[in-house]
């Protein structure tokens, strides 16, 4: 394979397809990019005015992260996979009085306000082939988001979706929802498309509900952090028909960022790795109107908010997300800019100011302050420190997944259920 890789031949191939993207896509991308470059540069693109230093302020807060991780092949018997989950709980103090800004909780402390070990893991098995895969999956789900009644996990998205008009169930059946009201009644009920349900994609969703898990164990809690910080973006993926979310993250997502509100907790979606288009042309029009080393942000508005919505971002399903409002931020050159989403309830009630930009760029100025402040460290300036260290904690690393396969066949053989049916393929012929 090496010198296949090394030919003429194949640099070839790769000049062919990124010369494909940048005729197709970049040119189409780069024409948007120019209705919108205006707009961006005068309304939506602004500098965060960092705190000093030495501040002190008025009153230190908490801040909390959550991570997931995890792996979809600790053990393999037969035709049945079995899925790993580590989920990790970092609460941070700004504590300027004390002089030791953002210091975090002792893990035997943070344990005993979260009633948990950390960091948490989990297991699941499905077969994949047997039909199981949704109701397996639908079990693990129910095991781990501590929202039992399906009526309170369903109902914020819809409350949030019809602008409070849906409240009960009784509302949803007058809805324009009603037909499918029967269909909610279930963790299973939530789950489409099970020829969908490969291994990963059942991974996937297992670790988002581990992580929306852990994060609504903290605001349940008697902790009160001011921000809760998610790894990733608040997208939730929609039923086409039925305008509903299509897995039950979607819901747990929502009703995550109701409880949020309830408690006074800001919740954040931040992401390195992102969709955004054009993210580095913004980040130029950034440097050219406020400098090289400027610390930013820009909204990244939907087709409801003033103004409408970015070209760039027409053709793009999920940005912004349902129900979400995105920004881009930068406080670092030594970093592409990262994408952060906000609940959109949350937002219209706290930060947007209908007929008042100048009060709502405020309010986004005193948001990415905090946030800015919050992403300091030395080891991740720029990247909110309690998401770095969430993840650093929740991953798994390459020696420490190979300790659990071996606890794993160990256990089996315990069961007298011996290696042979978990014995590994050769590393040289992984087919």
């Amino acid at each position: 394979m090496l010198e296949r890789i090394l030919t003429d031949d194949f640099r070839a191939k790769l000049k062919l397809t990124f010369i494909d993207i940048h005729n197709l896509q970049d040119k189409r991308d780069e024409n948007e990019f120019a209705k919108d470059e205006a707009r961006l540069r005068g309304d939506l693109i602004d500098i965060v005015e960092p705190y000093s230093s030495i501040v002190v302020l008025d009153e230190d807060y908490l801040v909390s992260a959550v991570d997931g991780s995890g792996s979809s092949e600790l053990a393999t018997l037969d035709d049945v996979r079995v899925h790993l989950l580590s989920t990790s709980t970092v609460v941070l103090n700004t504590n300027t009085r004390n002089g030791s800004p953002f210091m975090p909780f002792e893990r035997p402390v943070l344990e005993a306000a979260l009633g948990r070990p950390l960091p948490h893991v989990e297991c699941h098995w499905h077969s994949s082939v047997r039909g199981d895969a949704r109701k397996k999956m639908a079990e693990t789900l129910s095991e781990i988001y501590p929202v039992s009644d399906i009526a309170s996990l369903v109902l914020p998205f819809f409350r949030d979706t019809t602008s409070g008009q849906v409240r009960s169930v009784s509302d949803l059946s007058k809805s324009q929802y009603s037909r499918y009201t029967a269909m909610l009644g279930t963790m299973e009920s939530l789950i489409f498309g099970e020829q969908l349900l490969t291994n990963m994609a059942v991974h996937d969703e297992l670790r988002t509900a581990s992580e929306y898990a852990a994060a609504h164990i903290v605001l349940t809690s008697e902790l009160q952090p001011k921000y809760m910080l998610l790894d990733g973006a608040m997208s939730i993926f929609m039923h086409q028909v039925r305008q509903y979310p299509s897995m039950p993250t979607g819901f747990m997502l929502r009703e995550l960022c109701s409880l949020a509100r309830e408690r006074g907790t800001i919740m954040c979606a931040v992401s390195k790795s992102h969709t955004i288009p054009f993210a580095h042309r913004i980040a130029g029009l950034a440097r050219d109107t406020y400098g090289d080393g400027a610390k930013w942000f820009c909204l990244l508005p939907g087709r409801e908010d003033p103004g409408g919505g970015l070209h760039i971002l027409q053709d793009r399903t999920y940005i912004p997300p349902h129900l979400a409002v995105p920004y881009l931020f930068s406080f670092s050159r030594d970093n592409r800019p990262s994408r952060i989403d906000f609940d959109r309830v949350w937002w219209l009630q706290n930060v947007f100011v209908p007929n008042n930009p100048k009060m709502t760029r405020e309010n986004e100025g005193a948001l990415f302050r905090d946030i800015e402040f919050m992403s300091r460290d030395a080891r991740w300036y720029g990247y909110p420190v309690a998401l770095a260290l969430a993840h650093e904690e929740c991953k798994l690393s390459y020696e420490d997944l190979r300790l659990a396969k071996e606890v794993a066949d160990d256990v089996l053989l315990e069961l007298g259920m011996g290696p042979r049916r978990t014995a590994p393929l050769r590393e040289d012929y992984y087919l």
